[in-house]
């Protein structure tokens, strides 16, 4: 009976741990390029991120090569499990930019995040992150350590990074690669190549 259970367990833990995304398809800095040949990174980038708060991001699955779209996507993703086991797809559809301010490498932002875990959706506090403009003319928007809750993972912390390496800043678009993790009394991780449209918000005056 023993070695039946010694047999059964580690065969749990493997598919548990199989149901786990991954964040090795996520890229830190990777080359950008900007439509419209007479704009700069820097140029390209002011005029992406430096419309009148707040304003809306809606994020879809993509193609590296098309940079369109992936058919039927509506957010990014990441597998995991929460609770006893259980096996969670967190999806991220996009978020709104309540509050953007000039920092000294780009802007910090406060954002609320739109997603469900399993089609519930959570109560998140703000995510306090930036949009870092590097040296190197790389980008990358990132939301650190915010909390969140859902009924039936728990409460979780959850980190986003979004690199860029396209900018079309006329029409509001841009790409790039995503990775996403949340921990806690769930886990989940996720990656892959995204596309983003810049969405005027609502006012609350």
């Amino acid at each position: 009976m023993l070695n039946r259970y010694c047999f059964v367990l580690p065969n749990f833990v493997l598919l548990t741990l199989s149901a786990c995304g991954t964040t090795h398809r996520f890229v830190d800095e990777p080359q950008l390029t900007v439509a419209g040949a007479d704009k700069t990174v820097h140029q390209a980038t002011t005029e992406l991120f430096a419309g009148v708060t707040p304003y809306k991001v809606s994020l879809c699955e993509a193609d590296p090569i098309s940079k369109d779209c992936k058919k039927g996507s509506d957010g990014v993703r990441a597998n995991g499990v929460g609770g006893l086991f259980i096996p969670l797809v967190l999806n991220v559809s996009g978020m709104t930019v309540s509050r953007q301010i000039p920092s000294d490498a780009g802007w910090a932002i406060d954002a609320a995040v739109q997603s469900r875990a399993d089609a519930i959706p959570p109560l998140c506090r703000t995510a306090h992150g930036r949009i870092l403009l590097r040296d190197n003319n790389t980008i990358t928007v990132q939301l650190r350590n915010f909390y969140c809750n859902w009924v039936v993972v728990g409460n979780v912390v959850v980190n986003a990074d979004f690199s860029i390496d396209h900018i079309d800043s006329q029409s509001k678009v841009f790409n790039g690669f995503y990775k996403i993790t949340f921990h806690g009394t769930g886990n989940a991780a996720g990656s892959g190549y995204y596309r983003a449209v810049i969405l005027p918000g609502e006012s609350k005056e």
